[in-house]
């Protein structure tokens, strides 16, 4: 029985005392004022008492200055400093040195860290100390007690000796990514009111889990032009020790405060197996019809919503980027005079970069053109390409996939490419006029030299 408990049977015991005393008060015969007034077992005058029944409550043993019992005894001297209930205690509860009292760790579901805390006895007496995982009454994950090993499993510490522990935590490969809490504890002394531990370690761990998936690329980014539509093929490939399942779908981000966008999300089409075999490879097929009238970009991306559970920053997504672009119908104009007869040289060029080198299904990649028209003091002057020139730079190997996705088609890519068309004309003093009107390119420069070339 804790003291407030025992309080609460004083101050009952104390009314009814007082009720009786005041009974035998006003019954006493004058003549005999030091009668000793008895209530079943209770004597008052000498007060004691075994057993006292209020209603349905025993009051079994206690004793208030003169009030004395068989079993125990309460006086005006209880304090909290001498109170026990079980294992819950006040001041009398050693407080041991614990260091440190708290430790983080980051860890990869997989994987483990070990560190040492030390314990040291500033008790008066010789202590068995038996390290145990315990519950943290605010965690929301507690974590899995297989997870934490302790050595020694248990010590003899004498006073004021230090007794150092081995804490081993290994983290399953199917752990959860979260954030998990518990507590070390060297004795069984809990706080009062309180399920923690007075000495104790808290110990968080935040987990990263391990991905199920790889993906051939971690996005999509193309220009595409209004009106088409455009087939891509990526690989996956499972990663776990089990099969798992992929439900991809697109989302757009919550916040995308682009003016000049187009609308594309609910069109996309993904097709990809419900189920994926443990170590499998397979493919996922993503279809973009564009819009007729698109004109700015699409922001998006695919989230693979592996084994039905919300992405928690582990398994990949593929991010969207497209660029709708219109075939311009009205060309460039540049103007330049001649002070001399000698030959007039332009060159026109472009530089493009292909992202998806083996991605894209369809359409294929058209090679880049230009339409060119050239005028002398107004009058057209015939003009064609004397020389093409084209120049790639190939990539071998994993440099934009990983080494598992490639194949025949990917092991060689094309990430880069420069493009120029070279045309010569006999030179005339004058005003020229030139137009260009690109193909299939979003950039181009040119150059205009008059004299030989070298």
């Amino acid at each position: 029985m804790n003291k407030t408990n025992r309080v609460k049977v004083i101050s009952q015991l104390l009314g009814v005392l007082l009720c009786l005393t005041l009974i035998q008060a006003a019954c006493a015969q004058p003549e005999d004022p030091d009668r000793n007034l008895t209530f079943g077992n209770v004597t008052f005058g000498e007060v004691t008492f075994e057993d006292v029944t209020f209603g349905n409550v025993t009051y079994e043993d206690g004793a208030y200055e003169d009030v004395t019992s068989e079993t125990g005894s309460i006086d005006e001297n209880v304090t909290d400093d001498n109170v026990t209930d079980d294992n819950v205690t006040g001041e009398n509860v050693t407080v041991h040195t614990i260091n440190p009292t708290y430790r983080s760790l980051y860890l990869m579901s997989g994987n483990s860290e070990k560190f040492t805390v030390s314990f040291k006895n500033e008790g008066n007496e010789t202590l068995v100390i038996t390290p145990k995982v315990v519950s943290m009454s605010s965690s929301g994950n507690n974590i899995i007690e297989s997870w934490i090993t302790i050595s020694p499993t248990n010590a003899t510490v004498e006073s004021g000796a230090v007794q150092e522990f081995t804490v081993e935590v290994n983290t399953p490969g199917d752990a959860e990514g979260a954030y998990y809490q518990t507590a070390i504890a060297f004795t069984d002394d809990l706080l009062p009111n309180s399920a923690e531990y007075v000495n104790s370690m808290k110990l968080d761990i935040s987990i990263q889990a391990s991905p199920k998936i790889e993906l051939q690329t971690s996005y999509l980014s193309d220009t595409v032009e209004a009106g088409k539509e455009y087939e891509y093929r990526i690989k996956i490939k499972n990663v776990a020790d089990k099969d798992v399942t992929v439900d991809p779908k697109v989302t757009s981000y919550m916040y995308d405060f682009s003016s000049n966008k187009f609308a594309l999300s609910d069109a996309i089409v993904i097709s990809a197996p419900s189920v994926i075999r443990a170590g499998e490879i397979t493919n996922m097929t993503i279809k973009v019809p564009v819009p007729e009238n698109a004109t700015g970009s699409y922001n998006g991306y695919i989230d693979m919503n592996v084994d039905g559970k919300a992405n928690d920053g582990s398994n990949p997504q593929i991010g969207l980027y497209f660029r709708a672009m219109q075939q311009p119908t009205v060309p460039y104009v540049k103007t330049f005079n001649t002070t001399s007869n000698v030959p007039i040289t332009i060159e026109i060029s472009t530089d493009s970069y292909d992202q998806n080198a083996g991605l894209r299904i369809s359409p294929k990649n058209e090679e880049p053109s230009f339409k060119v028209k050239l005028k002398y003091n107004s009058h057209s002057v015939r003009i064609s390409p004397t020389k093409i020139t084209q120049s790639n730079n190939v990539n071998i190997g994993g440099y934009y996939f990983p080494v598992w996705a490639l194949d025949n088609s990917t092991i060689y890519q094309n990430t880069s490419k420069h493009y120029v068309e070279t045309y010569t004309v006999s030179g005339a003093i004058g005003e020229w006029e030139l137009t260009i009107l690109p193909e299939n390119t979003e950039t181009f420069g040119y150059s205009i030299t008059l004299g030989k070339s070298k």
